[in-house]
């Protein structure tokens, strides 16, 4: 199998050190939420989303780690949701963390929204990740 990256490759998503954040606004979110950030024709234009758990109640485990804290439960679910040129909704990609900071770049351009579903009692800030 062969490691090089293809120019379209390149182009689903720049490098993680090639990222800007724009916050989204409203945080922090709680709960079942959802996200859309059109532009022109497209749904959403990012190329993933960040968070940040900024609140968690008392009798959520977190164990330290090297580069992120650890909870003992499921904190964050994000789902990429895509639009079929037939109207039909299709959840391309999801993940579930058990970090306090955590993101996801999107496998398939351009998606037509993101559904998050945060864990009782816990509030998240999100960014998109965006080129410059």
């Amino acid at each position: 199998m062969s490691s090089t990256i293809g120019i379209i490759q390149q182009f689903l998503h720049p490098p993680v050190g090639l990222l800007i954040r724009e916050e989204i606004p409203g945080g922090p979110h709680h709960g079942s939420v959802s996200f859309s950030r059109p532009r022109g024709g497209i749904q959403l234009d990012a190329f993933g989303v960040l968070f940040v758990i900024v609140e968690s109640p008392p009798g959520y485990g977190i164990v330290q780690g090297a580069g992120n804290n650890f909870y003992d439960r499921d904190v964050v679910d994000i789902a990429v949701i895509h639009q079929l040129l037939d109207g039909g909704l299709v959840t391309s990609q999801e993940e579930t963390f058990r970090v306090a900071t955590g993101y996801t770049l999107f496998n398939q351009s351009f998606p037509r929204n993101i559904a998050v579903d945060i864990a009782p009692g816990i509030g998240a800030r999100l960014w998109w990740l965006l080129s410059l």
